[in-house]
């Protein structure tokens, strides 16, 4: 009985989640739309919180444009292993260099649409790179390329998607007690 007591009490498999076997039958076009499509919810995200909001931190202390700034690090921080693999090098360790770089960023692009600008451009150069660096790896660094292209594009957008709806959520929530306050529309 106890058995069956635990397993009720664990929550049912995520069946919308694609697992590891199904992200790795993606093509790299395929992987390159979807981070595409991440970063399009991004930009409308970051486009309806507006300038003020997005400098806004969560519990956490972190705000939405800080966030999107930390994406296009670690997209560019990708793209720089990536073009030593492409270059014929190994894939290169990595050193956690992304807040710096974010913060870098974020004073080289001080408004909304620089910084989707750079997010996008960042996309790209990975994108780019990791098709130079699929056709150049050593066989031992192929599904490297693969898996920094999906753990490093795809899910760090996800990521920052997430926590962008989140801090609209947020705001949603805090317009809400005004809108009673002033009887309304």
């Amino acid at each position: 009985m106890p058995d069956f007591e635990a397993r009720a009490a664990e929550p049912p498999p995520d069946t919308t989640a694609p697992d590891a076997g199904e992200i790795d039958q993606l093509s790299l076009a395929e992987i390159e739309e979807a981070i595409g499509e991440i970063e399009r919810r991004i930009a409308v995200a970051l486009r309806a919180l507006g300038e003020r909001a997005a400098d806004e931190p969560n519990a956490a202390g972190r705000s939405p444009r800080r966030e999107v700034a930390e994406l296009a690090a670690e997209l560019e921080l990708a793209a720089l292993a990536l073009a030593a693999v492409a270059g014929g090098a190994a894939l290169p360790a990595d050193g956690d260099r992304r807040p710096a770089l974010a913060a870098a960023l974020m004073y080289a692009a001080p408004t909304i649409p620089a910084l989707l600008q750079r997010l996008d451009q960042d996309r790209r150069l990975l994108v780019s790179l990791a098709r130079s660096a699929g056709e150049h790896a050593a066989p031992r660094d192929s599904g490297s390329v693969r898996r920094l292209l999906v753990e490093r594009g795809l899910g760090a957008a996800s990521r920052c998607a997430m926590a962008l709806e989140a801090a609209i959520e947020r705001l949603a929530e805090a317009d809400e007690p005004e809108l009673e306050a002033g009887g309304g529309p």
